[in-house]
């Protein structure tokens, strides 16, 4: 098609031209006006055929170029509106990171869609007007937010300086747990937890300094920083709960098992029926029976091993929950073989 229409243009010039295109005179006959008129009418024919089979498309990507267009046009003024707006806005608000990271961003996406529609670059228009959307909303966002950043931040930090007092008030009783765990337990059933007053404190530590700096940030009109910080301390105080809670959720777990120990050695046998049936129902034996049949050899060195003065409860539980883990991966396994 394309071909098509440089020979029929050809052919008109070469017919209408005192010169050749090179510039020299003719050196052969012209074209009839018969000639041209056919080339011309060919072409033509070719044109509107292609619009005829592509209509579809070809009004489709018209009407997107156009939208394309529309949209970037009223995203640029939105920008402009935007950028007007800032000039009314309290000057310590712009200082906030908040702002003006999303006033950075909306000034990129500005530029990179303006150079788009110079080079007449369709997708790039879209995908920069996409960008200054997504800038200009969070730049609204933010200086939406701006005003009540700092009582935000003044409430955090003292919310979480609370909660670190009490996490802190419990950390007394991390060394009075692990000593009843001792008294009434197998010593590797604490083995893992004797760091856990230590750590807990530096945890504490951390967060009373995170907390400090965040009170001098908000002091200096840094609420957002304040605001991290306190994210940070929070963070801190998570950790230092964890360890200060978990010797007495130890000895909850260990006088539990140790008043019915069976329990926990049922409850894992009935996940293991219930996996062996499963293999049996999705005729996955072949492949997974011998390693479910040897969990049941398997329980019972475990079960055995639960004898003595002060039995490994501890070592009891974590080894029956292999045995749960290790049938709960072959039980995922079967399902999605037989789900494929």
């Amino acid at each position: 098609m394309e071909q098509g229409c440089y020979t029929a243009t050809a052919v008109y010039i070469s017919a209408t031209s005192p010169t050749s295109p090179t510039g020299l005179a003719h050196a052969g006959p012209r074209p009839t006006a018969a000639e041209v008129q056919r080339q011309l009418d060919e072409a033509r024919s070719v044109l509107e055929s292609f619009y005829t089979r592509h209509q579809r498309a070809l009004d489709s990507a018209v009407a997107a170029a156009t939208a394309a267009t529309a949209r970037a046009t009223t995203l640029l003024a939105n920008a402009q509106a935007m950028q007007s707006r800032l000039s009314g806005v309290e000057g310590q608000w712009l200082q906030y990171p908040s702002v003006q990271t999303a006033h950075d961003a909306m000034q990129t996406a500005t530029r990179e869609l303006q150079l788009a529609q110079e080079r007449a670059d369709l997708v790039a228009t879209r995908d920069a007007a996409e960008r200054l959307d997504t800038a200009i909303t969070a730049l609204s966002a933010a200086l939406h937010a701006a005003p009540g950043v700092a009582d935000k931040a003044r409430r955090t930090v003292s919310s979480v300086r609370t909660r670190l007092e009490a996490v802190r008030t419990r950390a007394a009783d991390v060394k009075v747990n692990l000593s009843t765990l001792l008294r009434e337990f197998h010593a590797n059933c604490s083995a893992d937890l004797v760091d856990n007053e230590r750590l807990s404190r530096a945890d504490l530590g951390s967060a009373d300094a995170l907390l400090e700096q965040a009170v001098l940030a908000s002091r200096q009109g840094r609420p957002e920083a304040a605001l991290d910080l306190a994210r940070q301390a929070r963070a801190a105080i998570a950790a230092a709960e964890d360890l200060v809670d978990a010797p007495l959720d130890r000895l909850a777990l260990l006088r539990g098992l140790r008043d019915n120990p069976a329990e926990h050695e049922r409850a894992v046998r009935f996940r293991l029926r219930d996996a062996q049936r499963l293999a049996v129902d999705r005729g996955a034996v072949a492949e997974w029976g011998s390693a479910l049949d040897a969990q049941v050899e398997r329980i019972d060195r475990i079960v055995g091993a639960l004898q003595g003065r002060h039995p490994d409860y501890w070592g009891y539980h974590l080894a029956l929950e292999e045995v749960s883990e290790f049938v709960a991966g072959i039980v995922t396994r079967i399902r999605q073989r037989s789900a494929q």
